[in-house]
């Protein structure tokens, strides 16, 4: 009886964070093409980047979700692509989605650049209800895998300085399902963000940043985070989730590879039943420093 409380209590945060858009914890570190399609082609060079995330640890069929993502710039100045791959799983049921995104810029003054960016993708769920305890799998609903094809579209735009940046996007703004809009599993999710950038010194310089999300019947949620880094080379950060947790982050760049680690520490009514949440991040740019002619690669976001 206790597991089932603990379970049902988990699927009430789930819905009450809007978790059908995975959530993560390192927003700043070159991954907003999880959430904008704008992102893509918004630095100097290509990027790839692999991001693996366990929520709640130490409790079973709690939330691992898997990202991948590439983008890069194909008619400079003017247009890029962008691919994301995310396998999520949680309890009984795994989501698989991709997606492409394509976005333009346009340059405002001489260090402001405007992105626009759509993306569609398709979404597989499945559930396999055989894990199930204290069911009768002869029952039709439970005695089949359930499976769903969604596809979808998204949009998002972008404008970011070499000091600051500021986004709007709504990853999947429609989803084509056959069923009325009361039962459609997609519900759309709302990101407004922005960061900026403190130099301190010629080593030292800050990068608060504010993730802001929101879904229809769910609570609006802010990520509110603070980066210091040294050289560019090495960032500790601390951030607050509203109402879910403490988060500590350490990153690093060695050569063209980014490192991340983060650790979510739960301060919502969860945190009796798990330890935590971790989070690994590795990125690639491709690119040689100090090419000649080359700008300074602005990628903090």
């Amino acid at each position: 009886m206790k597991k089932i409380i603990i379970l049902a209590m988990m699927c009430s945060a789930l819905v009450a964070k809007a978790q059908q858009e995975p959530q993560y914890t390192q927003n700043q570190f070159n991954s907003n093409l999880e959430i904008n399609p704008a992102y893509a082609g918004s630095n100097d060079d290509a990027s790839l980047s692999l991001r693996y995330r366990k929520q709640w640890v130490g409790y079973t069929g709690s939330p691992s979700t898997l990202f991948f993502n590439a983008e890069s710039k194909i008619v400079k100045q003017h247009l890029a692509l962008g691919i994301t791959v995310i396998s999520d799983w949680i309890g009984i049921t795994q989501s698989n989605s991709a997606d492409l995104s394509v976005a333009t810029h346009l340059r405002l003054g001489a260090n402001g650049l405007l992105s626009a960016g759509i993306k569609i993708g398709v979404q597989f769920l499945k559930s396999d209800y055989s894990k199930l305890s204290n069911v009768d799998l002869t029952d039709p609903l439970y005695n089949t895998n359930s499976s769903v094809v969604i596809p979808y579209a998204g949009f998002g735009l972008l404008f970011h300085t070499p000091k600051y940046y500021i986004g709007f996007s709504v990853p999947q703004v429609v989803s084509f399902e056959s069923v009325s809009p009361q039962s459609k599993i997609i519900k759309p999710h709302m990101f407004l963000y922005g960061g900026y950038r403190i130099v301190l010194s010629r080593d030292f310089e800050l990068r608060p940043a504010l993730l802001c999300k929101y879904v229809t019947a769910a609570p609006f949620e802010a990520d509110i985070a603070l980066d210091a880094w040294f050289k560019g080379m090495v960032g500790i950060g601390v951030s607050y989730r509203t109402s879910d947790a403490l988060n500590f982050m350490v990153k690093g760049k060695i050569g063209n590879f980014y490192l991340g680690y983060s650790y979510d520490l739960t301060i919502s009514g969860l945190s009796p039943y798990n330890s935590g949440t971790h989070e690994v991040y590795l990125g690639f740019e491709f690119g040689k420093k100090g090419m000649p002619g080359r700008k300074q690669n602005n990628r903090y976001f």
